[in-house]
Parts: C-alpha cells; structure tokens; sequence
C-alpha cells in the first residue's frame, strides 16, 4: 500500500477491484469472481447505470465515521448542504461547523473563511484534533486546504487533519470510510511504534454502538484489553493504536484498510478473521483471536457459553419456518447470511449489497451451495432497482441494516430494520431471531402503506428487467 507516501487512500475501484453496478444470479457473480482469480486480472468487468439515483458519496461516508469520534471536532468546507450528513441519527461525538461557501466563494478563493472556521471552533470549543472535511465544490476550485491546515496545526499546536473526499472521484461511496481512516492514521499517531501492549485494536468503521460495546465486553472477559478505531474511537487515545499486539476487525471489507495499513505502519498483525455472524462465524471469530493471543482455552469456554445461551431462540416458531427472506445489506455480512438464515429456519431469496469485488468469491461459493440461482442486485440505494426486483421475487421479509426501508413497506413487505440494535455475535442472533418473529406477526404497518394511494412507479418499468439500466463499460 505504501501508506506513508500516498496524499489520502486509493479508491476501492482500484484498491480492491470493486464494482458499484451488477445484476444477476449469485452464480454468475461467482464465475466473473472466479475468472478473475484465474486471468490475474484484479478487476470485475466493469459497468456503468446509464439512468442512476442520487446515493451517498464519500463526503457522507467520511462524515458518517467522524462525527462519531470523541474528541474531533470537524470543519465541513463546501456549502452548507455539504453538511447534510451530521444531521443523521446519531449525535456527533464532536462539534462541527460548515464553511458555509458562497457563489462568490467559489469564484473568489475560501482560504480566509476556512481559516476563520477552524480558529472560531477551536476558541469554542477547545477540541482535542479538528478534521477538515473537502466536498465537491472545494475540490473543483482546488482550493489549497493543506497550507491552510499545516500553518493553523503549528499555530494552534494541535491537529488539523485534511481530509480530501471530493464527492465523484469513486464511484462507490464508501470509498470515503478509506480516505478518513487514512487521514487518521497518518496525523493522529504517532510515526512509529513506540512499544508493544497487550491489547487489540478491534477495527470498526460502520457498524452501530451496541455491536461495539458487545464486541468490548465479551473481550473484557477474556481478559483482552481493546482499543476501537476509528469508529467511536478517543483522540486522547489515539496513540494506543501504534502500540497493539494485533488487529481485528468486526467487517472484513471495512477494516482491511486500517488493518493493512497498521501492518504496513507499525508491523501490527493484521487478523484477517472471518465475518462474526451467526453462531459458527462469531464461533470462528473469538476462536482464530484466542489462538492468536495464547487464549485459546478461554475463547473455546466463552464461545461455548454463549452457543448455549442463545440456543433457545434458535428455536423457530411455525411464524419464522419457511419465510423467504431478502437481505440488504453490506457484502460480506449478506454472503455470509446463508448459514443465520438456516439457523433462523428462513429461506434467502434475494440479495442486495453496496459494492462487490472479487474478494468476495470464497463466500459467495458458500452462498451458491445453498441455493445457485438467489439474485443478486449491486449498487447503494437504487431503489427504482430493487423495488422492481422485490416485486418479482415477492419476500415475505425484508432484512438491512441502516436502509431507509419505506418503499420496501409501501410493496408491503415486513421490514427488519437493524440500525439500532445488534446484527453482529451471539447478541445479535438472539436479537435478530426475535426481531424476524415479531415482523412476520405484525404486518400492519406494511399492509397499511401499501393501501391506497399512487404507486411510485409505472407497470411498465416494473415488467422491464431488473438490469435494464446496467450495461457494460466501454473503454
């Protein structure tokens, strides 16, 4: 990766080989994945959506993974709807101000107002490191945001962190967790490794507070001290991360940059575990750490604990036995669904992720084994997309993690929604299976926005093919 010398971090498109845009059956994804194992090439074939939605950028990525940070304030430049993103659900662990530019701004050059930005919040606010966040605008005019921060991080004596999202350099927004984890790194810590701790950096980049804490707690029985980064992570800890026995992560596509890069940095082993869900994955997840760490003993009692406890909700009812279920969510936790669905006694018919990439074909061989011929739909947000695939496929549930869901309730489809609460361990087995079931026994809402009023799209694009806008890219 060569991570020191780089200005911020590739895109996924060129880091990873990842594609934005895909439709078809889990098979054939699996032949492409496959044959470019075969080729050495790195990439999918790639595609383009000649008609798309609006979907997230990497500014709102980045902004998804910083306003969770304790001690960071965030200076967004670019115009005031730039900042859109910090008024999510969750509350920013931090202040954070726009530049709030102007048309003549844009023209006339916004160094003075950046300067006035940054110096303003940290007279209020006396933050620990401040985070400028560039947006589209900043990046047209090029504007010079690094003489701006290095000149302020001396005369303020703090950290002023550039962080260049530009909002079209990728077209797979989560490009952005990459480029802020890479800004972290590279000016919160330290330039080398200092000394070797005993405890673990548990890397998390998207996943909500209740997975994290979990994660934390069941560690803290085995005697595992853990520093989390970057989500939810302290600036006032920041140096504990260069100094970690090995590194972890709670999702493999999203920790592999802060993983690798410690690695790279600070010779940290990076443990490539598999995804933590369901029993076996989060089974095989605190086993490959215990080993690890010389715990192997107290990982196998703490997973035998746990197995059992949860055992009794794995129990389905005549309500969950049989659904046939459609799961939104992030790659490697939807690839890696099939064996939960199967605990559940449910029946995945459908899939959708954000992005792929051919990292992904040994869990999508897995998925195949199960059922070949599961759709599989590529592509952030994209409604118009999947709400014409729900309708043929006609789930009985609807499975994401932080998707707006409302035009899956207008079809009328049940929707788990696991923004909130756990997805990930055994916690978040027990939570999901009594989630499923409360879901297929109370359809009202569903039934009630589905009832009346316009449909949102014509008969005629919902008889068209799921794919009729995805069409191969010509070089």
């Amino acid at each position: 990766m060569a991570f020191a010398r780089q200005k911020t971090s590739p895109t996924r498109e060129k880091r990873l080989g990842a594609i934005g845009a895909w439709s078809g059956q889990v098979e054939d994804l699996l032949k492409e994945a496959t044959q470019v194992s075969l080729d050495g090439s790195s990439d999918l074939e790639s595609r383009v959506r000649t008609y798309a939605q609006d979907l997230p950028s990497d500014v709102e990525h980045a902004l998804d993974v910083l306003r969770t940070i304790e001690g960071l304030a965030i200076v967004v430049h670019g115009p005031a709807g730039c900042a859109a993103g910090m008024h999510g659900a969750t509350k920013a662990a931090g202040p954070w101000v726009s530049t709030n530019l102007t048309e003549r701004d844009s023209i006339m050059g916004s160094d003075a107002k950046l300067r006035k930005a940054i110096q303003e919040i940290y007279r209020t606010y006396l933050p620990k490191a401040i985070a400028v966040v560039s947006t589209p605008v900043v990046a047209i005019n090029n504007d010079d945001i690094d003489s701006v921060t290095e000149e302020l991080k001396d005369e303020l004596s703090l950290p002023v962190i550039a962080i260049y999202t530009d909002g079209f350099r990728s077209k797979i927004g989560s490009t952005g967790q990459d480029v802020a984890v890479h800004s972290l790194i590279k000016h919160l810590l330290p330039l080398r490794r200092r000394a070797e701790g005993g405890h673990v950096n548990l890397l998390a980049v998207r996943e909500n507070r209740a997975d994290v804490d979990q994660f934390q707690n069941l560690l803290a029985e085995l005697g595992v001290e853990s520093v989390v980064f970057p989500r939810y992570a302290s600036v006032s800890q920041a140096h504990k991360l260069s100094e970690a026995k090995v590194s972890i992560g709670l999702d493999p596509d999203t920790a592999d940059y802060a993983g690798t890069a410690f690695e790279e940095v600070y010779g940290i082993p990076f443990l490539k575990g598999p995804v933590p869900i369901g029993s076996k994955g989060t089974a095989d997840w605190f086993v490959a750490l215990g080993a690890a760490l010389g715990k192997s003993e107290e990982a196998q009692q703490l997973v035998e604990r746990e197995s059992q406890r949860v055992q009794g909700v794995l129990n389905a009812s005549e309500t969950v036995r049989g659904a046939r279920v459609f799961v939104n969510l992030p790659a490697s936790q939807a690839f890696a669904f099939g064996p939960v669905a199967k605990e559940l006694g449910l029946r995945i018919v459908g899939t959708k992720v954000p992005w792929t990439a051919p990292r992904h074909a040994g869990l999508l061989t897995e998925l195949v084994e199960q059922a070949s011929e599961i759709p599989v739909l590529v592509g952030e947000g994209q409604a118009f997309e999947e709400v014409n695939l729900l309708a043929k496929l006609q789930p009985d549930l609807y499975i994401t993690a932080g998707i707006p869901p409302i035009h899956v309730l207008r079809a009328g489809i049940p929707v788990v929604n696991l923004d909130n609460v756990p997805l990930l361990g055994f916690a978040g087995l027990e939570r999901l299976a009594h989630a499923v079931e409360r879901a297929l026994a109370n359809r009202s809402l569903s039934r009630f926005l589905s009832d009346g009023g316009d449909e949102p799209y014509d008969p005629s694009w919902l008889k068209k093919s799921v794919h009729w806008y995805i069409k191969q890219e010509v070089k």
